[in-house]
């Protein structure tokens, strides 16, 4: 029954294999006390018990109807539930997740009162697989800006309009874990949003949900790419949560790892360079490099060294300068020690460009060839690239050099 004082509520939770807490899910959204409710669950074609449970309650409960069928994951499911939704405004409630008495009248009031919001979200809670409370979700006011530092918003905590859903285009089906987050800037982008300060939602957290199985895997690869996406550059908060899991790879690895996600829609490429089959460059080392002309070079990343061994009479803290040629024509200097990653500015609107470091260290080799340093890699980096290594290079989270 729809009451027309109220406006209706649409509560989307999709579901696959989750009857051990479905049915904990499902009692948190009939027993609300607000009076104008549909409950629709889109269920992925589970094969546990979850079918059983949601007809059971869909014959006892006209507010909520179910359909199972094969999808393309959690972010299909939602939209496919937003496609389906009836009401004005939208919660969306994952199956392992439970709503707090009055959660819904909360939020509705909170629309009404400011209509220029495009969601509201309160404060939540974690629970573990019993129920039990194992801490505060961290949450806090936020807007497009605060996001770029983390999410700071409980999914399961928010209540949106329908009409701004539909507005942003609903949720990006290529992510599978930071759907919520990419979904919350994209709003931001557009539109206000609410806090208030009361527990709206449980999160719960055990051994198989998606947080806890895939954070490494498929949650920092996404979040990264979706703050590039957004941002153009990445935050503190997230290049510790990368670090944490990938502190081997350094700062080189970072990238490789963003190109192998697909991050960057156009990547300058060398042709040709005079290095060494050892790495090793001579003191002028050149580098051809092409590029789009949309998407022109940046920068030039350059990993180098010189091994102890090679020269042993150096000081530990050696210094030497580089000096820089783009296109014939003098692009400064840059001084450097015994190990260095320098991100060379190039900036040439030219389709092929041509780079010229002449360095004032050398020795020779074995093979009396001129040598100067180990030049482990050589990146040519499109703007944004460059903009994320800037945004590396000068925070306080200290990846190493590669």
């Amino acid at each position: 029954m729809v009451h027309t004082s109220f406006p209706l509520v649409s509560v989307i939770t999709p579901s696959y294999n989750q009857g051990n807490y479905i049915r904990e899910t499902i009692e948190s959204v009939l027993n609300q006390d607000y009076p104008s409710l549909e409950y629709i669950v889109i269920d992925g074609g589970s094969t546990d018990d979850t079918l059983s449970i949601l007809e059971q309650y869909s014959r006892t409960d006209e507010r909520i109807r179910f359909i199972s069928e094969k999808d393309r994951g959690q972010s299909h499911a939602i939209n496919k539930g937003i496609a389906m939704a009836k009401g004005e405004i939208i919660g969306w409630l994952n199956s392992d997740d439970t709503y707090m008495p009055g959660a819904i009248r909360l939020g509705v009031e909170m629309l009404r009162r400011h209509p220029d919001w495009a969601m509201v979200y309160g404060k939540a809670n974690t629970i573990d697989e019993n129920s039990n409370k194992l801490s505060d979700y961290y949450v806090a006011p936020a807007n497009f800006k605060q996001l770029f530092d983390g999410c700071m918003i409980c999914q399961p905590a928010t209540f949106i309009r329908k009409n701004v859903l539909l507005d942003v285009e609903g949720v990006d089906e290529t992510l599978h874990f930071c759907m919520d987050y990419d979904l919350w800037i994209r709003i931001t982008q557009k539109h206000p949003i609410g806090f208030v300060p009361y527990p709206l939602a449980n999160a719960r957290t055990h051994d198989t949900c998606k947080t806890t199985t895939l954070w490494s895997s498929v949650g920092i690869p996404e979040i990264l790419r979706t703050s590039v996406k957004h941002y153009g550059s990445i935050s503190k908060t997230w290049l510790l949560a990368y670090q944490s899991h990938h502190s081997d790879k350094g700062i080189t690895g970072l990238l490789h790892y963003l190109r192998n996600q697909s991050t960057f829609d156009c990547l300058p490429t060398i042709t040709n360079m005079n290095r060494y089959d050892d790495s090793w460059v001579p003191p002028r080392f050149t580098i051809s490099v092409v590029s789009d002309p949309g998407c022109p070079v940046n920068s030039l990343l350059i990993k180098g060294r010189i091994p102890p061994e090679s020269a042993p009479h150096l000081p530990l803290h050696y210094k030497f300068r580089c000096a820089v040629q783009v296109d014939g024509q003098p692009a400064g200097s840059h001084i450097v020690g015994p190990s260095f990653l320098l991100n060379i500015p190039v900036q040439s609107m030219n389709e092929r460009c041509e780079v010229e470091i002449l360095s004032s260290f050398f020795l020779t080799s074995s093979d009396k060839n001129m040598i100067s340093f180990v030049a482990d890699e050589v990146i040519p980096l499109s703007a944004e690239e460059s903009n994320v290594i800037k945004t590396i290079l000068s925070s306080s989270v200290l990846l190493k050099i590669g």
